[in-house]
């Protein structure tokens, strides 16, 4: 299989398997095998209507299904769907814990040459770090779906009404040096 290209190495690995069957007993797995899955050949992250419009897309920070009628994603030049993969509320989030990483990470070396922070703990608080700046916390409005059936399905009073019931959003804290995120989570 060395001359066939990735994609169609398990077509290939299929059919290899599957010499001795009839065509017609194997066409719905190979036609299953061959469809378009997305870009990298994984699912996709946006549901589209029958018309091609975009009209859920899985945010990249919450991890889940939102319906674009009521979460708002930025628009992108360039991506296949016209939109930023996070929704704004995403962005902020992301952006904020990246620059306050950054900050953890640059104010660390002072509190090392204090000695508030001993030169054998550095690593730890590298690592607890990115640990706090790869935390993802819940939106607010509990808008979020499993799947794009079901933020696509999701009626919209039921929708307007978590989001008028909703608490204000909680902020990403960032953690003192020092601390570990399980301690922000308990307080």
């Amino acid at each position: 299989m060395s001359n066939v290209k990735k994609a169609f190495q398990p077509i290939v690995e299929f059919l290899e398997n599957n010499k001795a069957k009839k065509v017609d007993t194997i066409m719905a797995d190979i036609l299953e095998m061959c469809q378009a899955k997305g870009a990298g050949g994984t699912a996709t992250t946006v549901h589209r209507d029958a018309e091609g419009n975009v009209v859920a897309i899985k945010c990249g920070y919450f991890h889940s299904w939102m319906p674009l009628s009521h979460v708002d994603f930025g628009k992108k030049e360039g991506s296949a769907s016209g939109f930023n993969p996070m929704c704004k509320e995403g962005v902020s989030n992301w952006s904020k814990q990246q620059r306050d990483a950054k900050k953890a990470k640059d104010e660390l070396l002072g509190l090392v040459a204090t000695g508030e922070i001993s030169p054998d703990g550095i690593q730890a608080e590298l690592e607890r770090i990115e640990e706090v700046r790869l935390q993802t916390i819940s939106r607010r409005d509990g808008i979020g779906f499993e799947t794009s059936e079901e933020a696509v399905n999701a009626d919209s009073a039921e929708l307007d009404a978590m989001i008028e019931a909703a608490e204000p959003v909680l902020e990403v804290e960032a953690v003192p040096l020092g601390s570990s995120a399980s301690d922000v989570d308990a307080a």
